[in-house]
């Protein structure tokens, strides 16, 4: 893989500039990188209960028109 091409060396990365030696980022980089994959994560999370708590709720009231609607035949049944 290191062999000459032309005046370049071709490196395991394509972003070398000694042969060989993968450069490394910056602490700052490295930090942000961190908190971003953090911020997105936390996003996701949150995302997730959201859409949790949306179903819940149309659950819950779907349940809540079906039970009042069997009440309400059942009590016209009963009525008769």
């Amino acid at each position: 893989m290191n062999r000459r091409v032309g005046a370049q060396a071709r490196t395991r990365y394509a972003h070398d500039h000694v042969v060989g030696v993968p450069r490394m980022i910056g602490l700052s980089v490295a930090i942000g990188r961190f908190v971003e994959a953090l911020f997105w994560a936390i996003l996701k999370v949150a995302g997730v209960v959201t859409v949790a708590a949306i179903a819940a709720a149309v659950a819950a009231i779907l349940a809540f028109v079906v039970m009042r609607k069997l009440w309400a035949r059942q009590a016209r049944r009963r009525g008769k």
